[in-house]
């Protein structure tokens, strides 16, 4: 199931994501996963979360990204969540390609959650409400 944390940037977006991750691995058997664009929250998450900085693997646009998490979860079947921050500077897209990316994550992850933080404004698209997390 997707999560999106939908948000203006300064908003707290990234940090609900930790906050989240971290109270996370007190409620779950499975492993947490957490992708971010750079090295900013590594040391703020709890040592059983796997961290990965997606700028070491050049993923640059969404059907990279999408091969990535694949990737996770084919060598991991224990993942419970995976968390995604800093998706706008991880891959560039348009409103079309964020769509099917999210379309292609739904279809996915029916077992597992996935909470991914996007950023924009006041004219956040139709099709983002149904994954707002709450």
């Amino acid at each position: 199931m997707i999560h999106l944390i939908y948000g203006k940037k300064g908003s707290g977006k990234s940090k609900q994501l930790l906050d989240s991750a971290n109270a996370e691995v007190d409620r779950t058997n499975g492993n947490i996963v957490y992708l971010d664009d750079n090295n900013r929250c590594m040391y703020d998450l709890k040592h059983e979360i796997r961290f990965i900085n997606t700028a070491d693997y050049r993923i640059d646009n969404p059907d990279k990204l999408y091969g990535f998490v694949c990737g996770i979860l084919s060598r991991d079947f224990d993942i419970s969540s995976i968390y995604i921050d800093g998706l706008k500077n991880m891959v560039k897209y348009d409103s079309d390609e964020l769509k099917t990316l999210l379309d292609n994550f739904d279809a996915q992850f029916s077992n597992i959650n996935a909470y991914l933080v996007v950023s924009g404004g006041d004219d956040m698209p139709e099709y983002m409400s149904k994954y707002i997390a709450k």
